[in-house]
């Protein structure tokens, strides 16, 4: 009686035992595939709010076609559902929420329930604003084409204006002028230079009449140091959007120009030496002539200068409160940013 005994309570022991053990089994699989499932759906979300706010704020039915084709569609593979999509802010803003049941595989031999799989983004169509170290050169508004590599400071033997401006510099913003300014403007700060200050969209500031071509060579000479990222090194376009990623937020060729116009209201350069002309909004450029061999950046001696304009997709913390609202009578390019 007594070896019977102990013999089912060794049982009931060892019935114990194995059901500690599935849980614990099931807490490390089951849970360690719920993570991996977590961050796929997140990166579902990511991808289906930038996919949505590309169509913003023109179009907010097209946002939500485009967000249920990323996450139906392009993003199968993950079998979640789309369930909610919700637009903000005069629809420059649209947050989508993606889930699933997660997958159970030791769980339900105890009878536990499937976890449920959810992740949120938000995205919203914005502005690039005022911010320091933009180059002292600049596009003319409806002068240049997002991705075309254009010659934004030029050679102009019958004098005038050439696309080189003067902002103020730091570290107490006072006027730049003449050609060393315009030099160490050129560098920047991280290459021995100075920075520019920033100017909000909407104010002036004056043209740097003359050549410079002397202050253009030392200065991207000493700012690029040889560098020789090509643009694709630099910037890559995004498959989902359309749009440019930057794959080298540290690289020396990433620079800042204002758009700008007349103070007259045109897009024509002004006549006469320091003459005004107003900032109507700022993007970021590539630096180099991309059909050139070794992507210089400036040609003929120092007497031009070439960038690729780009339209991007900035990284959620870069230099975040330094945009500024989309505003469709601007002609910056929009940014489209992930923001939570």
């Amino acid at each position: 009686m007594g070896s019977t005994r102990e013999n089912g309570q060794a049982i009931i022991v060892f019935v114990i035992f194995l059901t500690v053990l599935l849980g614990f089994v099931a807490v490390l699989v089951d849970g360690g595939m719920s993570y991996v499932e977590r961050r796929d759906m997140q990166g579902t979300a990511d991808a289906a709010a930038l996919a949505a706010v590309r169509e913003l704020p023109t179009s907010a039915t097209q946002a939500n076609n485009r967000a249920h084709e990323y996450v139906t569609t392009r993003n199968a593979d993950a079998k979640g559902t789309l369930r909610s999509i919700q637009f903000s802010d005069s629809n420059r803003q649209v947050r989508v929420t993606v889930g699933k049941s997660g997958t159970q595989n030791f769980g339900a031999l105890l009878g536990l329930d499937a976890p449920d799989i959810a992740a949120s983004a938000t995205a919203r169509v914005q502005m690039m604003g005022a911010r320091p170290g933009m180059l002292p050169i600049a596009f003319m508004r409806d002068r240049f084409t997002i991705g075309h590599n254009e010659e934004i400071k030029w050679d102009d033997p019958g004098g005038g204006n050439r696309g080189a401006i003067a902002p103020q510099k730091q570290p107490n913003c006072s006027e730049a002028s003449g050609a060393n300014d315009f030099r160490d403007l050129i560098k920047g700060d991280a290459h021995g230079g100075i920075d520019a200050c920033a100017t909000a969209i909407a104010e002036t500031l004056d043209t740097e009449p003359g050549q410079m071509s002397g202050a253009t060579r030392q200065g991207f000479d000493a700012r690029l140091a040889g560098n020789n990222q090509t643009f694709d090194d630099v910037f890559k376009i995004d498959p989902v959007t359309g749009f440019h990623t930057i794959e080298d937020t540290d690289s020396p060729r990433i620079g800042i120009v204002p758009i700008i116009e007349n103070v007259n209201g045109t897009n024509n350069w002004p006549n006469g030496r320091s003459a005004p002309i107003r900032i109507l909004g700022y993007m970021i450029v590539y630096i180099g002539n991309t059909s050139v061999p070794g992507n210089p950046a400036y040609t003929d001696n120092g007497h031009s200068v070439w960038v690729t304009p780009v339209r991007p997709l900035l990284p959620e913390d870069f230099e975040d409160g330094a945009f500024v609202d989309y505003n469709a009578s601007l002609p910056s390019p929009v940014v489209f940013r992930l923001t939570d």
